[in-house]
């Protein structure tokens, strides 16, 4: 598995003119070598690779990376250290993480260099899911529906959004989740209308629109979901306003398939909302992709470009926002097919009357 993804980093580096590559960013360190440290970086040439590290994890470094890489000890002087390997590699470019190398350490990298430089983006390299991912992914997946369920019975009025937040991750790491996913998304009432309402001592009263966006972690993997619900028995408005996300998402859902552009997958869903003069309430993208990270590539926005590739990860999550009413988000992450999708993401997305 490394192997094949060295091979494939190394092409990609070919075809953008750069012999070399320095990798410090968490994420690709452990999608290229295995390794789970918390602190290194690989130097990675056309024939040789280097995984500094320091005296911590070196010998960890050595069980996870197996054979790829040698592994050696920094000594607290890894921007050092990676410009030697890039001057004994006899580098002429080398590509680095543009979105996440410091200004700071590429400037002490730099400084001594025999080599230029080229800004460039891994990520895509991580897009399309090997079966392991798929299978980590699925089951990260299952562990936040499981959670979820759980936690059904304590939705009620009186407890605080807080408190629902807390219980919400407790079961997630009880069904062995390694950490959640990001900070978990808990708005009511007129909080629902905020996409990003992380969970605040607001107390949960009857007849709320309760958006819950949260997720699991296995081995590394990130799942992602939401779900609307509402306290005592939703209102006629309640349930059209739903309905009418709940038709989007699903829209989104079916449009999702190896080869067909992500722009129109978005754009599909925009106009459905424009149809009937919402999509003014439609403030975000509709769908990022997961994995290592809990967003990356592929997105799907009116700004994406390419198409969707077979074994991708992504969500589609709309969501109609009216500031000082109510809001709802459903999403789904779902695995890209030749033929369609798999849905991950399993717990009901009909309108929960929690009663």
């Amino acid at each position: 598995m490394i192997e094949q993804r060295i091979a494939r980093l190394r092409a990609f580096l070919q075809e953008h003119d750069a012999d070399g590559v320095i990798i410090v960013q968490p994420e690709n360190l452990r999608y290229f070598s295995a390794f789970t440290g918390g602190e290194g970086a690989l130097v990675i040439g056309l024939d040789q690779a280097v995984l500094w590290t320091d005296s911590r994890y070196t010998e960890q470094a050595a069980n996870q990376s197996g054979t790829w890489y040698d592994i050696k000890n920094h000594h607290n002087a890894l921007s050092s250290s990676i410009r030697s390997s890039l001057n004994d590699m006899e580098i002429g470019v080398a590509g680095y993480e543009e979105n996440f190398l410091t200004h700071f350490m590429y400037e002490n990298i730099s400084d001594g260099a025999l080599c230029g430089f080229l800004p460039c983006d891994l990520t895509s390299l991580r897009a399309v899911k090997e079966p392991y991912e798929l299978k980590a992914t699925r089951k990260a997946s299952n562990i936040a529906d499981r959670a979820f369920a759980d936690l059904l019975p304590y939705i009620k009025p009186g407890v605080t959004e807080k408190e629902l937040a807390a219980r919400l991750e407790s079961n997630m790491l009880l069904l062995g989740s390694e950490e959640k996913s990001f900070t978990t998304i808990v708005a009511s009432g007129r909080r629902s209308a905020m996409p990003h309402g992380t969970a605040s001592p607001k107390v949960i009263e009857a007849g709320d629109f309760v958006t819950f966006d949260f997720g699991a972690v296995w081995e590394g993997y990130h799942s992602d979901i939401t779900r609307t619900v509402v306290v005592g028995k939703a209102s006629q408005t309640q349930k059209d306003f739903y309905n009418l996300i709940l038709e989007g998402q699903k829209l989104g859902v079916s449009l999702v398939k190896a080869g067909v552009s992500r722009r129109e997958v978005d754009f599909a869903v925009r106009n459905y909302f424009a149809r009937y003069h919402v999509s003014q309430y439609f403030t975000h993208s509709l769908g990022h992709g997961t994995g290592l990270e809990i967003h990356e590539q592929p997105v799907l926005s009116p700004k994406s470009t390419g198409v969707l590739e077979e074994n991708m990860i992504v969500t589609v999550e709309p969501g109609l926002y009216i500031e000082g009413k109510f809001g709802v988000r459903i999403e789904d992450s779902v695995a890209v097919t030749a033929n369609g999708c798999e849905i991950l993401t399993k717990t009901p997305k009909e309108l929960m009357e929690l009663l």
